[in-house]
């Protein structure tokens, strides 16, 4: 805050008094200005209370608004490290918040991966299962096949010894015959299989 002289009053106030007037002009004016008898008295009343401002009422005022003008001021500054405060916290959780979604999308490409692997093993397994399964039916067919040809050909053997003692009217050794129409019919089936 701007002080100003102390004096500067004092002087103003002398100027006035001491500036000349003309003795029988009598002006509306005149009525303005006091007489020296009321002037005086007064002049020492305002000179006191003046200093009286001056010296214990203006200090106090002027601390006050030097006071408020730094409680001003610190709220100021205060308002703007809270500002760079914030808008460093805003980088950080921007910050914090790109490395979230790089690892997010670093776990998506991993499960990604991970359920490719995991398809290829399944559907493999799945294709070793099948491959076996078939070997399986394969073979157990082939057991089938052999199985039924052993008894198809001694159901055979059967019916041609009885077929051929019938015809010839007496008994054949039926093991002998048997033991010659199953080689005829081992022959027989090594033949279709090349």
């Amino acid at each position: 805050m701007r002080r100003f002289p102390k004096g500067v009053a004092l002087v103003a106030m002398l100027g006035v008094l001491l500036w000349p007037r003309p003795a029988l002009a009598i002006t509306a004016f005149d009525i303005l200005i006091p007489k020296p008898a009321e002037f005086f008295p007064a002049l020492i009343a305002f000179i006191v209370i003046w200093v009286v401002l001056a010296k214990f009422i203006w200090p106090s005022v002027l601390k006050t608004l030097d006071s408020r003008q730094q409680t001003i001021q610190d709220n100021i500054d205060e308002s703007e490290k809270t500002k760079l405060d914030a808008v460093k916290a805003l980088r950080k959780s921007e910050a914090v918040i790109q490395k979230a979604q790089a690892k997010a999308d670093g776990i998506i490409a991993d499960a990604r991966k991970s359920a490719e692997a995991t398809k290829a093993e399944i559907l493999e397994d799945a294709r070793k299962q099948a491959s076996e399964l078939a070997e399986r039916t394969r073979e157990a067919l082939a057991a089938e096949r052999d199985a039924t040809m052993d008894e198809l050909t001694e159901q055979v053997a059967d019916i041609s010894v009885d077929l051929a003692s019938k015809i010839i009217g007496e008994s054949l050794d039926e093991d002998a015959q048997k033991r010659i129409i199953e080689r005829y019919l081992a022959k027989a089936g090594d033949i279709d299989e090349s």
